[in-house]
C-alpha cells in the first residue's frame, strides 16, 4: 500500500536554484553536446520521414508514367489500324459507294 507523502513536511533546500545554476555552469559542455546529439537524432528521424514520403511519391509518379505509356501505345496501334489504306478503301466503297475509275473515265489535265 502506498503512503501519501506530505510535501510540506519535506525540508526545502534554501539555495536549490543556486546549486542548479552552479551545476549548469559546471556541466555546460555536457549539456551542449547532449542537446546537439538530441537535435541530431531528431533531424535524422525527420529527414528519414521526408525521404520515405518522397520515395512513395516517386513510385506513384512512375506508375502514372507507365500507365500513360501503355495508353500511348494503344493509341498508336489504333491510329495505325484506322489509317490503313485497305480499311479506308472499304469504307469508301461501302458507305459512300465510291469505285475506282476505269481507263475510259480517267481525264488527264495538261500541265500547261
Amino acid at each position: 500500500m502506498m503512503r501519501k507523502i506530505d510535501l510540506k513536511k519535506i525540508p526545502a533546500h534554501k539555495g536549490l536554484l543556486q546549486v542548479i545554476a552552479h551545476d549548469l555552469r559546471l556541466y555546460r559542455g555536457l549539456l551542449l553536446w547532449s542537446s546537439l546529439a538530441l537535435l541530431s537524432g531528431l533531424a535524422a528521424v525527420y529527414l528519414t520521414h521526408i525521404n520515405r514520403e518522397l520515395v512513395a511519391q516517386r513510385e506513384q509518379v512512375l506508375q502514372h508514367r507507365d500507365a500513360l505509356d501503355v495508353e500511348y501505345r494503344h493509341l498508336i496501334i489504333e491510329q495505325n489500324s484506322l489509317g490503313e489504306h485497305s480499311r479506308i478503301e472499304t469504307i469508301a466503297q461501302r458507305q459512300l459507294g465510291m469505285r475506282r475509275p476505269t481507263d475510259a473515265q480517267e481525264v488527264l489535265v495538261p500541265w500547261r
